[in-house]
């Protein structure tokens, strides 16, 4: 016979309760972070060297960062075309000029 599962009882009574252990709100007493410190025992935290500051969120003062994007000038745009091009045309009547290139990027990265 199976052994007969701890039950807890979910209803609307125990709403922010079940949400405060879940982590979807602040836990409110000592039970509810014990409750939520066991769920998440086990879980890894990616952002261990971000700070993070509920109230900023709370207030909506947060303020996102962008990600700087690095932008090609126009030389390496036109070589990335050109070995974009030969590349979908194969190995067939690709000009010499590409074919140092290729060879050119290839030892340099092997560097």
């Amino acid at each position: 016979m199976a052994a007969k599962k701890k039950s807890n009882n979910i209803n609307a009574d125990r709403f922010d309760e079940l949400l405060a252990i879940a982590g979807y709100i602040y836990p409110r007493n000592d039970k509810e972070l014990e409750q939520f410190e066991l769920l998440y025992e086990n879980y890894d935290f990616k952002l261990k060297n971000v700070r993070i500051n509920p109230e900023e969120i709370i207030n909506q003062s947060f303020e996102k960062k962008g990600k700087v994007l690095r932008l090609r000038n126009d030389e390496e745009q036109q070589d990335i075309n050109e070995l974009r091009i030969a590349a979908r045309k194969g190995n067939e009547h690709i000009p010499q000029s590409i074919l140092e290139k290729m060879k050119r990027k290839h030892n340099d990265e092997d560097k």
